[in-house]
């Protein structure tokens, strides 16, 4: 069974329940009922992602979410992945979608964990089919 872990670097309040929720949903889904291990969600600063999106992206800027894959899903120790959150930039795109900060939260949640599931949005063909399954499984959480 896959689980999940969620880690607050800074001190914010998260739709916990509701992030739970939207991992089960898309994990069931998305991974055959064999797969272990876990996932880590990080909630950190713009600083942090920078530092990681500079390292592993040599792209030296903030961004909201970045996913790293990280152990084949096989073991119960296995560590899948790790999904960190800037959560001031999440903060001010909620500001800019006139969104409150759980959904942004939220929606940045369901991008991370579609990355770590192998979807991109690298090309528009495949940011379509992104969009499209982050648009499902929002809509499964709203239900």
């Amino acid at each position: 069974m896959m689980r999940l872990y969620i880690y607050k670097e800074l001190s914010i309040r998260i739709p916990k329940t509701m992030i739970q929720t939207l991992f089960e949903t898309i994990y069931k889904k998305e991974l055959s009922k064999s797969s272990k291990g876990e996932v880590n969600l990080i909630f950190t600063h713009d600083e942090r992602l920078q530092e990681l999106n500079k390292t592993y992206r040599s792209k030296d800027s903030t961004t909201d979410v970045l996913s790293f894959n990280i152990d084949e899903p096989v073991q119960d120790d296995a560590v899948f992945g790790e999904i960190y959150i800037s959560v001031p930039t999440a903060q001010r795109q909620a500001k800019e979608y006139n969104a409150s900060l759980s959904e942004e939260i939220i929606r940045l949640c369901c991008h991370g964990f579609l990355h770590l599931l192998g979807y991109d949005h690298i090309d528009s063909s495949d940011a379509v089919i992104m969009k499209k399954k982050e648009n499902k499984y929002l809509s499964k959480v709203y239900s």
